[in-house]
């Protein structure tokens, strides 16, 4: 077999990370192609860095299988991550998130291409980050303004992958259904909140998380907040300083907050253009109102039982 050996190439997490690998089904049918000599597609290289074909270069390798590779030329990393999106933005099988985060990354890297050809031209003045979205929203076939949110989005799962890659796993997988919006607000915790999310949503088989599921009061007092709290230091006073306990003073205490929130609440009501708004400042509140609306309720029923 002509130009066909065993070679032995490198692989980058920063390169491999963009590929979707195949489900168990396809990647028994890969594998037997390679074991019955059936598959010739080449394994595309940069480098002697594997850019394509991960899988069927670690099936070859597994049988001891010689294959053949083709060397691609790029002038930078950047252009490697770009033309690895455009390649995979081509699958059928691309679940849905991972076609938003291949697309952020495009443009990631597009900015930085684009950027880097400007400065080369004296064409300073010029946003390369404005080119690099015009040219991604016209080879996906979107708006501009998507392909920004899908950077947010892309970025927002590297961060959260840097903490629980297991959660980011299975979200680009399509096992796990998490909305932008909610991917964007998860990348803020910690790792100990989001382990914590991520264990309870493997424990209860949780494929669908939503905004209310996620903001409710079971899964975020008892799941995302932090494992232990910080406790005071402060000297607990002697008996007889103690002072007289007083059943209503915290019910009266809140009795005289309440009708400034609906003082507050009727305020956004009048003056507030909820359309030109944010999603981020939307979400945020959102979440707010339905911490207070769980809260509220609680303490309804509580009053109910009495």
């Amino acid at each position: 077999m002509r130009n066909y050996s065993i070679y032995t190439l490198k692989t980058k997490p920063e390169f491999t990370n963009l590929y979707q690998y195949l489900n168990e089904k396809d990647y028994k049918k890969l594998e037997q192609q390679i074991l019955c000599h059936s598959y010739h597609v080449p394994i595309c290289t940069w480098n002697g860095i594997v850019i394509n074909g991960i899988e069927a270069y670690e099936l070859f390798r597994k049988h001891s299988i010689p294959f053949r590779i083709k060397r691609l030329h790029f002038p930078s990393k950047e252009d490697v991550i770009s033309w690895i999106c455009t390649d995979q933005l081509k699958r059928e099988d691309l679940t849905n998130a991972n076609k938003k985060y291949l697309i952020g990354e495009k443009y990631n890297a597009e900015k930085i291409i684009i950027a880097r050809q400007l400065s080369s031209t004296n064409k300073s003045h010029t946003s390369g980050s404005s080119v690099a979205a015009k040219k991604v929203s016209e080879e996906c076939n979107i708006s501009m303004s998507t392909v920004h949110k899908y950077s947010a989005y892309s970025h927002a799962l590297d961060i959260i992958d840097e903490k629980v890659p297991d959660l980011v796993k299975r979200v680009r997988s399509g096992q796990l259904w998490i909305s932008q919006a909610n991917i964007i607000e998860l990348s803020d915790l910690p790792k100990e909140q989001l382990l914590k999310l991520n264990n309870y949503l493997l424990s209860e088989q949780i494929g669908h998380l939503s905004y209310h599921d996620m903001k409710r009061e079971l899964l975020w007092n008892n799941y995302a907040k932090p494992m232990s709290d910080k406790k005071t230091s402060a000297s607990v006073p002697s008996i007889r300083n103690l002072p007289q306990f007083d059943p209503d003073a915290e019910i009266a205490s809140l009795t005289l907050t309440i009708p400034s929130w609906i003082s507050s609440t009727e305020r956004v009501l009048r003056v507030s253009d909820f359309k030109m708004a944010s999603n981020t400042a939307k979400n945020k509140l959102k979440y707010q109102l339905m911490c207070l609306l769980s809260t509220t309720n609680s303490i309804l029923k509580k009053l109910e039982e009495i």
